[in-house]
Order: structure tokens, then C-alpha cells, then sequence
């Protein structure tokens, strides 16, 4: 079973990146353009890094998922590392060799620096490339800066795959010792904000993100799916306002942090949207969104930041998520009473809101793709942008910054459609290709061997 809400919660994360950093690039458009505007993107979406926190989730949840009748043996566990890796590396390479013949050409990383002010010089030593290439951890951050994330996900992937090795009863008692590892290595004093090496790496404190996503993983698998409804409703708007009350990224966000402020309310998500489709029961996603909506869109009019005195967000998420909380239960509400006065018209909003569903599952399919890819997309826009900029009379359209809001939304509309025009392209023409190349091979090589061994 593939859980289409799950799905969705991907694409969601994905484009949550996609406008954070969409954010980045609209403030130097601005600057280069000799402009003091503050930025449209702003509000909740500039801590939209959360989406790497849901990401962590997801993966922990779905290596659960795909397992859950997979046999203790070295042959599960090397078939299972085989299935993830080369779903993570072929797109990672080609991503990766873009950035580098990029970098070659102009001698600069600027597209791999959204959160700097600066150009990053290139760094050509076959040290540093190779460690990119195959996300091993080191000091510097990968030749494309969004594969730090994969080198977490190549790492919770190993250790997953040892954990195979022992009997399925034994993996929620494994799982906590692994977080409780982590957490002794931070009292130790031995976390640090950013993965440098292999110790650092196992004990970053968002290797407890995956664990929790493993946790609820096994809560759905083993029946116990409780109150779905109800705990996709309070995870909605807890981590919507987590959203917006989040301050600048500090030493302490980078740690502990994202994992109390994103990684709890996206653990409770994962599990509840999950709970939810195990039992057809999808249509509590309604409220949900509509008091999420609710909630960053007040907020938003607040006009606040993560920098803003936190005296000031704290106010302002209690009035949206206290507005939120109203919107789910007014869509609560008018859904009973519509479906039992007008169950006939109710019935017909049921296509065009399947459509919707259907499509940010889609996108969740292509998230990958839209992570690795996003970034380009950006970077061609702000330039084609630059260069339109230049014309008076493509300037209220083009020159991010000129008064109104008509360049900003077109830049930002273009940056979302770019994106996710990339992401399925990238599916479409790279990933699921692959994907079923190397599911051939893998059946050719783990399946015969499995074979074989039950013969002998």
C-alpha cells in the first residue's frame, strides 16, 4: 500500500524549501536592484528548513513501512540498502556533476550559496568532490549544499539496514537505544550544529527526527491507528504555528531545537494522516488545511519575521492558531450539517477535492527531483530575471523590488512552477527510469540468491 497523504506531506516539505529559499533570492534581487523593499516571501516561510525536519520523519516512517514483512537475513538487509541507495545517488551525481561543470565555467558556486550574501569559490580537489559524490561527511558542506541532507539519509539507511539483521520484535527496543545514544552524546557535549565527520554525524540530534518516524511507523503497522482525526488536527496547527514562531537559526535551532519545535509536531502528522488512510478516513485533511491556512495566513498579515522580538510572535501565533482552531471547527461543523441537509451537493465537492489530493501526491513523487533541482531553477530565474529587469518596460513585471507587488508574485509563481515543472521532469525523464532499471537488477540479483538459498 502506498499512502497517498504521505505523499502529499512530501510535496508539501519540498516546496516549503523551495519558497524558503525562493525567499533568498527574491532579497537579492531586491538589494542588486538598488531597492529597500522587505521581501513578499517572508512571515512562517523563512523557516520553511522545516521541510527537511518532515523529510527525516517521512523516511523513518517509510523504511518501517517497506519492511514490515521482510525476514531477519544479510540478504534482506543488503537487498534493502541496494533499493535505497541507488535511489538516492543516480540523481544525486547528475545534480551534483551540473553543480560542478557550473562551477567550473564561472569559478563560482553563487547558486549553491542561498543563504549567504557572498559567492562560494569552487573547490576542485579530488578529496572534497569525492566525498561529495558519495556523501561522506567532512568539513565542508557537499559541491550542491542541499546534499548534506542526503549524507543523514545514506547514514539512517546503514544503520537501518544493521537493525534488519535482528528479529522485528527486537527493532522498537533498538530504536530507542539508538536515540538514547544520541542523547547521551549531547550531554557529552559531542553534537555539533553541523555533521563534519562520522562521530558528529551519529550523534546529530536529527538522527531522532528519523527514529520518530520509525517509532510512529511501528505504532501504524502493528494496528495501532487511534484517533487519527483528531491528532492530524492538533499536528496541523502545532506545527503550523511551530512555523511561525520559530526565531533566527541559531546554534540551538541547528541541535535540539528543530527537533522539539518541527520534528514532535511532524511525527505526530506523519502518524496521523497515516492513521487516517488506513482507515479511509481522509476527508479530516479538510479541516486540517483549512485551519493551517487560517493560521499562517493571519499570521502573515502580521507582517513578522523570524527575527521580529519574539515577545511579537508569540502574540501573533496565539491570535492565528486561536483563529486556526476556529476554522477547523467551523469545517467540522458545516460538514455534518451539510451532509445531513444537503448530502447531494456535498457529494459533488468530493471530485475537485480528490483532484487536489491527487496532485500534491504527485508532487510528492517528483520531491525529490524538486529538492535537487529547485535550486537551479532559481538561480536561472534570478538571472533571467536580472536581465529583463534592465527594460522600463518590463520593469513592473521583471524588477523585483519596484513598487508593487505584481514582480514579486510573478517571481514567486514562477519560481513554484519552475520548480515543480523541473521535479517532473526529472521523474519522469531520470528518476523512474532508474528506478526501474535498478528494480530489475535487484530482483535479478537478491531475489535469485533469495531463491537459491531456499533450494539449498
Amino acid at each position: 500500500m502506498k499512502f497517498q497523504s504521505i505523499q502529499a506531506l512530501r510535496g508539501i516539505a519540498a516546496l516549503l524549501v523551495v519558497i524558503y529559499h525562493g525567499a533568498t533570492f527574491e532579497g537579492r534581487l531586491i538589494s542588486e536592484n538598488g531597492f529597500q523593499e522587505t521581501p513578499l516571501i517572508g512571515g512562517l516561510f523563512l523557516s520553511g528548513y522545516a521541510g527537511v525536519d518532515l523529510f527525516f520523519v517521512i523516511s523513518g516512517f517509510i523504511m518501517v513501512w517497506v519492511t514490515q514483512d521482510t525476514r531477519p537475513a544479510v540478504s534482506s538487509s543488503t537487498d534493502f540498502l541496494f533499493a535505497r541507495l541507488v535511489r538516492v545517488y543516480p540523481l544525486w551525481w547528475l545534480a551534483a556533476g551540473l553543480m560542478v561543470a557550473y562551477g567550473l565555467s564561472t569559478n563560482v558556486l553563487a547558486l549553491l550559496a542561498p543563504g549567504g550574501g557572498g559567492e562560494a569559490p569552487v573547490r576542485n580537489s579530488a578529496d572534497y568532490l569525492a566525498k561529495s559524490f558519495l556523501l561522506i561527511p567532512q568539513a565542508e558542506l557537499p559541491v550542491l549544499l542541499v546534499g548534506w541532507t542526503l549524507v543523514h539519509e545514506v547514514y539512517f539507511y546503514c544503520v537501518f539496514a544493521l537493525l534488519m539483521l535482528a528479529p522485528r520484535a527486537l527493532l522498537p527496543w533498538a530504536l530507542m537505544a539508538w536515540g538514547g545514544v544520541v542523547v547521551a552524546a549531547s550531554f557529552a557535549g559531542l553534537a555539533k550544529p553541523v555533521a563534519t565527520g562520522f562521530v558528529t554525524l551519529a550523534v546529530h540530534p536529527m538522527t531522532v527526527e528519523f527514529i520518530l518516524g520509525a517509532l510512529a511507523g511501528l505504532l501504524v503497522t502493528s494496528g495501532i491507528r487511534r484517533r487519527g482525526g483528531v491528532v492530524t488536527l492538533v499536528a496541523t496547527l502545532w506545527l503550523t504555528s511551530s512555523l511561525c514562531l520559530q526565531g533566527p537559526p541559531d546554534e540551538h535551532t541547528l541541535l535540539w531545537g528543530r527537533v522539539l519545535l518541527f520534528g514532535l509536531p511532524c511525527t505526530a502528522l506523519v502518524y496521523g494522516v497515516a492513521s487516517l488512510e488506513g482507515r479511509d478516513r481522509v476527508v479530516w485533511l479538510i479541516p486540517a488545511a483549512a485551519g493551517a491556512i487560517v493560521c499562517a495566513s493571519l499570521f502573515q498579515l502580521y507582517g513578522l519575521n523570524p527575527g521580529s522580538p519574539a515577545e511579537a510572535r508569540t502574540q501573533a501565533v496565539t491570535v492565528a492558531a486561536a483563529c486556526g482552531m476556529l476554522a477547523m471547527a467551523c469545517v467540522l461543523w458545516a460538514g455534518w450539517l451539510g451532509g445531513m441537509n444537503f448530502p447531494r451537493r456535498m457529494h459533488d465537492l468530493g471530485p475537485p477535492l480528490r483532484r487536489v489530493f491527487a496532485f500534491l501526491g504527485r508532487t510528492g513523487d517528483w520531491s525529490y527531483s524538486i529538492y535537487l533541482l529547485h535550486l537551479f531553477v532559481l538561480g536561472v530565474l534570478k538571472m533571467a530575471f536580472s536581465w529583463a529587469g534592465q527594460y522600463d518596460a518590463l520593469a513592473p513585471v521583471f524588477r523585483v523590488g519596484a513598487p508593487g507587488l505584481l514582480d514579486n508574485l510573478v517571481f514567486l509563481g514562477c519560481g513554484v512552477a519552475g520548480t515543480l515543472l523541473a521535479g517532473w521532469l526529472g521523474y519522469r525523464l531520470v528518476e523512474r527510469p532508474l528506478t526501474r532499471g535498478f528494480g530489475l537488477a535487484r530482483r535479478r540479483i537478491f531475489h535469485r540468491r533469495q531463491d537459491m538459498a531456499a533450494v539449498s
